[in-house]
């Protein structure tokens, strides 16, 4: 039985963990990326980020599902940090353009402080249970129309 996992990246990663089917976590966090087992699926989220003065709100980018168990790579693949905790990474449903994430917070169970949902997505890796990553799938789905 697979496991539904958000794992958290930025745009300057997203183009990297999209073409090369890798998402990594940085130094530190190796419990966490341990967690995952080939078969779970990831969300790929999106922080908030600025291009120019357009603020772009936090998004979700695609669903993958984990090829690979998790290992560490020191190859610099990433912008910025090196996220050396890595999974290798299936495309299972990416559409065009990513599907906004705040009009979903109020649907989302994992999410218990509504106010503050970012906090549940701080660490970089949320699980998530079934009725989440169903949720989350038919907003892809219905994205990729």
């Amino acid at each position: 039985m697979p496991d539904y996992y958000i794992a958290v990246t930025n745009d300057d990663n997203w183009p990297i963990v999209k073409s090369k089917h890798v998402w990594g976590l940085p130094e530190g966090r190796e419990n966490l990326i341990k967690r995952l087992k080939r078969g779970d699926y990831l969300f790929i989220y999106l922080m908030s980020s600025k291009r120019g003065d357009e603020l772009l709100p936090p998004r979700i980018a695609g669903l993958f599902q984990v090829a690979s168990a998790p290992y560490r790579d020191s190859k610099r693949i990433f912008k910025g940090r090196l996220y050396p905790n890595r999974v290798e990474l299936k495309p299972a449903l990416i559409p065009e353009k990513p599907v906004g994430f705040k009009p979903l917070v109020p649907k989302l169970a994992f999410i218990k402080n509504k106010q503050f949902w970012a906090a549940h997505l701080r660490s970089g890796l949320a699980k998530i249970p079934e009725h989440d990553f169903k949720l989350l799938k038919e907003a892809l789905e219905r994205a990729e129309g």
